[in-house]
């Protein structure tokens, strides 16, 4: 009996100080909750993620620049500048690789905030001109580029964007000028050898653009655009197998690049292979729907091809976005009345079209001729 009320009490000893235990631990766990100390999260409160420095958009810019990645480029100067955009610097950076990119328009808008935040910054200066001449702007273009030049008559890139403006202007005597004066302030710089090498483009003599933009491609072999143009002289010179390479050189850097699908696909064009003309064009075509050029082509290439029907829809595509040429207008109207079924109606207007612009055109006239003859096929 004794026994067993010696073990009850034990027990009820023990009950009660665990009871006294857990009252202690709670009250203490309540009270470290309410200090919140920073080594206990809040499973409240969302964790906190870092946040990358701008320094590191810089580096990851530096380093797609580095590999011809510019539109990688391009993404990370923007996102640079959404935490830094008081930097005139990188602005003038954004808008020269967008030109290069050819993002005309948003190379305008990067140049002049630069010039906002920079007014006698030379650099940012040329650049700004650099980008007006590629918008069309040639008058605002030059003033620019003077004065970038005012700023610093040393300047090669300055000299090297107004050699390009001055052969957009037609004046190619200033233009080989002030591209001879680029390369002579730096012969290092690949914009200077290809500014050169578009006056010389410009001026005809392509040997001379040609041996320009293989020392640019020297100096910076990861500018798609150098390949580009290089090939538009090799295709100037009716040497298609190195325009084809050098078009395939630029798309290998740039594998978005509509301009070089199109200039590959009129290379296959001049080349007499329309089957590959049109499957280079319709990349084209997929990768920008507004390259009027580049429907224009596929349309005669289509037509080359003997799918007149097919033709139909690119040349007037190409035609309602503002192609103006004597050779799409008759081509289209041919294609009507060589398409199954005839449909002159449709035909003679587009032949008459070719007709305002060349009173003499063949074609035009040998279609109307047709559907004067047999207007039904």
């Amino acid at each position: 009996m004794y026994i067993t009320d010696s073990r009850k009490r034990r027990k009820a000893q023990r009950r009660r100080r665990a009871l006294i235990t857990v009252v202690i631990l709670g009250v203490i766990a309540l009270w470290v909750y309410r200090q919140e100390p920073g080594w206990i999260p809040n499973p409240f409160e969302p964790t906190p993620t870092p946040t990358t420095s701008p320094r590191m958009y810089l580096l990851d810019a530096e380093l797609a620049v580095s590999e011809g990645r510019l539109q990688d480029a391009i993404d990370a100067y923007q996102q640079y500048l959404a935490l830094s955009p008081e930097d005139a610097t990188i602005w003038t950076t954004l808008a020269r690789l967008q030109i290069l990119q050819g993002n005309k328009e948003d190379a305008l808008a990067s140049a002049q905030k630069a010039i906002a935040l920079a007014p006698e910054d030379a650099m940012a200066n040329a650049v700004y001109a650099w980008a007006l001449d590629w918008n069309g702007k040639i008058d605002d273009a030059i003033a620019a580029a003077v004065h970038a030049i005012d700023l610093d008559p040393n300047l090669a890139e300055a000299r090297a964007y107004m050699a390009e403006i001055y052969a957009d202007a037609g004046n190619w005597a200033r233009a080989l000028e002030e591209g001879q004066k680029a390369v002579q302030l730096n012969p290092q710089s690949a914009d200077t050898h290809r500014a050169l090498g578009y006056v010389y483009n410009i001026r005809g003599e392509y040997d001379k653009a040609i041996q320009e933009y293989q020392q640019a491609i020297a100096i910076n072999p990861h500018l798609p655009r150098l390949y580009f143009e290089l090939g538009q002289n090799y295709v100037a010179q009716q040497d298609y197998e190195k325009a084809i390479e050098s078009f395939r050189q630029a798309l290998k850097l740039n594998p978005d690049y509509d301009e070089a699908y199109d200039a590959l696909g009129w290379a296959y064009y001049y080349m007499d292979d329309p089957e590959r003309a049109i499957i280079e064009l319709q990349h084209a075509v997929e990768r920008n729907p507004n390259n009027t050029a580049a429907w224009a082509h596929l349309g005669m290439a289509l037509y080359r091809r003997q799918r007149y029907e097919d033709a139909v829809g690119p040349l007037e595509r190409a035609i309602a976005q503002g192609a103006d040429n004597e050779a799409y207008y008759y081509t289209l109207g041919l294609a009507y009345i060589y398409g199954e079924p005839r449909q002159c109606d449709k035909a003679i207007p587009w032949l008459e079209k070719a007709l305002e612009l060349n009173p003499y055109s063949q074609p035009a006239l040998s279609g109307l001729k047709t559907c004067e003859e047999n207007p039904e096929g």
